[in-house]
Parts: structure tokens; C-alpha cells; sequence
């Protein structure tokens, strides 16, 4: 196995086999190495050139935390003393349902604009100087990409979700370089990254002190935004000038400006017919939901309460003393309106969801190793999964590959919003309802077995040594 290189083991288990997170920590360490490359199946990672035997030692680390291999869970969250109890979940301190107080920071939020008025109170208190976001056109409008927050202005200007997969471990170099404290906001696969380059000794992760995240269910690749603007009659040479994926009032709806001085429209529940053709692979075998590595998830408080009400409310995991005694303070100050939550109701929320990541992905993993490529590893598994959940999988499964063809792509393209998108919203109901008792039959009770060695872990641990001791002598 030392004879083959760490580009090599990328390429061949990662890279080709449709397992990578797009993450971008292997461009991030080495950008005078590695770039991303525009697919069809996302942002990958190329060479700029051919590598040197050194350069490719130099690969060790990318290859070390490469969340396409899979995330070592269960020594993770020792490593962050976190105490699991439901894997549904992650370690949890508190649940609250909320949302921020000042309504400019709540309306221009995806939900609640939680993770926004914390980001703000961290820098105003001085207890971070910067925030690692994504913000939505930072230099080209339909794109989104990763810069540092210092002030309330541009954490705002980088709220809202994207769902368009994005690289944002690229920034690495200017978390170095940068002169102060770090938090940090982004998926669970960027974020498991960031862990693991902590654990690794990595000085850009060092600077991070608190890490936030969204719930992340389904991203979807960048064409999805240009197949909605064909259903339109927008051809493709029309710049996009402005692109907003939850702009409104939430639960929000996709806006889409073009260069001719169109705006289109889309209701969030009306955009999601993109979902099973532009699905990404790295969000279907991803068993992470609630983003359980950050310090602060926050997810839509999906409820009949909550969407009658409307205005925009989250489900809050603290996970951390330190973020408990940050939301705590901010609670008593009266910068966050937050009510305790019973898990059973955080989960019922989100019970779709959570069945699709932390069953669905292992269903989809063992199809993947049944065609003989590799799979990321978590250390940890289902016990067992029934057969009717299996079988609900093939349809689910089943409609992402029939999504996945250029035709298929082509022929949704053509078809007008107000057609699909009702059809679709009336489509994904009736699906709910009727796979509603098989996804959420025996989900609360699934439980799970460790698969890990402790090998994965290992290598991190000898990194930090070995650059700990090259740095002692």
C-alpha cells in the first residue's frame, strides 16, 4: 500500500468512485497542487501538473481528512468529549425551538437567523474576530464562495442557505493567515473536515474556537439553478445577476435575476422539483443530518404551529458548553427568543430526513459496494434495516438515477413552473404520506453498531506527533 501514492488512493477511492465530499480541504492545504474542475458531478479536484514523489508526500494530510473516505464518528466525538446518546442526534446539551429577535436579522436568515445573530454576538463581544461563511455572489452572482466575516454587515450579507454544492474548506490559507479567532460556519462534511485537521494539528483549524451548521439534507449541483431558468424561456446566454435560494418570508423562494432585467420566482416547495435531478451523490451517502461535529446546529422548526405563524422559527442543538453559555447569555439579554424542545419533537420534525440519511445512505452504500467500489466508512452502522425500508429505497433511489439522465434533465427543463411545480408539491406530499409509516416505522428504536478499528483516528494522531516532533528539533 506504500507504494501507491496519496493522489493515487484519492483518485481510486475517492475521486472516481463518486465519493467525494467536494469539501475542499485537499485544494485548501495544497493550492499550488491541487484546483477544482467543473463536472457534471460537481467541483473535483485535478492536479495543475504532474507531482513530484515529494509533492505527493505532501498530499499525506488531504488524504488523512478526507471526508470521501468517510468520518471516523465514533472516536470523533471522543476527541470532542461529546457524550452520544441517540446517533439519530448527535450529542445534545439543550434543544430549543427560536429565532433571533431583531426582525432585519430574522427576515434575512433561512429560518430563524439564529446562526447569523450568534455569529454577530461572538464578533461584537469580542470573542472570535472573524467567520468563516459562504455568501452568495461574493464575486460572480449565480455562485456562492467562502469568505471571512468581521463585522455585522457581512455576516448578514452572507445569510440564507445555498443548495448548490460548494467547496469551502478552500479557504484554508486565509484562515492561517488570518490575525485573530475563528468561527466557523458549514456542512457536515466541511465541518467533520475541520475536526479532523484540529485533531491533526492543523494551525488554520486551530484558530477555530466555535463551529456552527445547518441541518443538511439534499444539495444539489450547479445546473439546477440554469434548468429552472430554461423552464422560464431564459436561454442559457443570459448572465444571472442576482440569485437568492430562500429570499422572502420562510419558509421563503427561490429569485432569480437576469441580466435582461428579469426576476423569476420560485416557492421553496415549488424549486424542490430540481431535487431528483440535480441531487448530489456526497449528500445520499452522507449519514449525517444534524450536522453532529459543530459546537451549534440549527434546522426549520417544521410544525403546523410554526408555519401558521410563519416569520421564520429553527430547532436549535447545543451541543457544546460553550455554545450553551453563549446561547444562555444571549437568551437572558433578550437577543434570542428560545423555548426548551423535547428531542422526540426536534426529531418529529424531521423525521423524513433523518430516515433518509441514517438509513437511506447505508442502503445506498451497500448497493455502491455490491458494484465493487469503495465506500466511505463512518464507524458506525444500522444493526439492521427492515425490508420494506429497503424496498421504499428503490423507489427513492430509483428516481434520483432516472433524474440523473441528460433526457431526463432535458425534459424537465421544458416544462413550465406552474405546471411542475404544483404537480411536484401534490407528487411529494402523496409520497409522504404513503411511505410515511415504512420511513418512520422503527426509527426512533434503530439501533446502531460500531464498525471502526481506530485506524483512521490513528493516522491523524500520527500526523500531530510527527509535526509536533519536526517542530521540537
Amino acid at each position: 500500500m506504500d507504494s501507491i501514492s496519496y493522489w493515487q488512493r484519492l483518485q481510486d477511492e475517492v475521486i472516481i468512485p463518486g465519493n467525494c465530499t467536494h469539501c475542499g480541504a485537499c485544494v485548501g492545504l495544497h493550492p499550488n497542487l491541487v484546483g477544482f474542475k467543473e463536472t457534471i458531478s460537481g467541483p473535483l479536484p485535478h492536479l495543475h501538473g504532474p507531482l513530484s514523489v515529494e509533492e505527493d508526500l505532501c498530499l499525506s494530510l488531504a488524504w488523512s481528512v478526507c471526508s470521501g473516505r468517510g468520518v471516523p464518528y465514533p472516536e470523533l466525538f471522543n476527541y470532542l468529549n461529546y457524550d452520544v446518546k441517540n446517533w439519530l442526534t448527535g450529542a445534545y446539551r439543550q434543544m430549543y425551538t427560536g429565532f433571533a429577535r431583531e426582525n432585519d436579522i430574522r427576515n434575512r436568515g433561512a429560518s430563524g437567523g439564529v446562526i447569523s445573530r450568534v455569529l454577530i454576538h461572538l464578533l461584537e463581544t469580542g470573542q472570535v474576530q472573524g467567520a468563516v461563511v459562504l455568501k452568495q455572489g461574493l464575486h460572480v452572482p449565480d455562485r456562492a464562495e467562502p469568505m471571512i466575516a468581521t463585522n455585522r454587515e457581512q455576516v448578514l450579507a452572507a445569510a440564507q442557505s445555498v443548495y448548490a454544492v460548494t467547496p469551502l474548506l478552500t479557504i484554508l490559507p486565509e484562515m492561517e493567515a488570518f490575525p485573530g479567532l475563528l468561527a466557523f460556519v458549514g456542512l457536515p462534511e466541511q465541518v467533520t473536515t475541520l475536526r479532523m485537521l484540529q485533531a491533526a494539528g492543523h494551525p488554520a483549524a486551530q484558530k477555530v474556537v466555535f463551529v456552527a451548521g445547518p441541518y443538511t439534507g439534499t444539495n444539489m449541483y450547479g445546473g439546477a439553478v440554469r434548468a429552472f431558468l430554461r423552464s422560464q424561456g431564459v436561454p442559457d446566454h443570459i448572465p444571472i445577476t442576482s440569485l437568492q435560494w430562500r429570499a422572502g418570508e420562510w419558509p421563503g423562494y427561490l429569485q432569480v435575476e437576469t441580466a435582461d432585467g428579469g426576476i423569476f420566482q420560485a416557492k421553496k416547495f415549488y424549486y424542490n422539483y430540481l431535487i431528483p435531478f440535480y441531487i448530489s451523490r456526497n449528500c445520499q451517502i452522507t449519514p449525517d443530518f444534524t450536522n453532529e461535529a459543530t459546537d451549534l446546529s440549527v434546522g426549520d422548526a417544521w410544525s403546523p404551529q410554526f408555519e401558521e405563524a410563519g416569520g421564520g422559527h429553527s430547532v436549535v442543538v447545543v451541543r457544546s458548553q460553550k455554545a450553551l453559555e453563549v446561547v444562555e447569555k444571549m437568551r437572558e439579554s433578550g437577543l434570542l427568543t428560545l423555548e426548551p424542545v423535547e428531542v422526540n419533537q426536534a426529531l418529529g420534525m424531521h423525521g423524513h430526513m433523518l430516515d433518509f440519511k441514517k438509513r437511506g445512505s447505508f442502503i445506498r452504500l451497500e448497493v455502491q459496494q455490491k458494484f465493487g467500489k469503495p465506500i466511505p466508512e463512518f464507524g458506525y452502522r444500522p444493526a439492521s434495516i427492515s425490508l420494506t425500508r429497503r424496498l421504499t429505497e428503490v423507489v427513492i433511489s430509483g428516481s434520483f438515477l432516472i433524474g440523473s439522465f441528460p433526457w431526463s434533465r432535458w425534459f424537465i427543463s421544458k416544462l413550465p413552473l406552474g405546471l411542475v411545480g404544483p404537480a411536484f408539491n401534490i407528487l411529494r406530499k402523496t409520497w409522504k404520506g404513503i411511505s410515511k409509516p415504512t420511513k418512520r416505522k422503527g426509527l426512533a428504536e434503530t439501533s446502531f453498531i460500531f464498525t471502526g478499528d481506530g485506524s483512521r483516528w490513528q493516522e491523524l494522531v500520527n500526523y500531530k506527533d510527527n509535526f509536533l516532533r519536526g517542530n521540537r528539533e
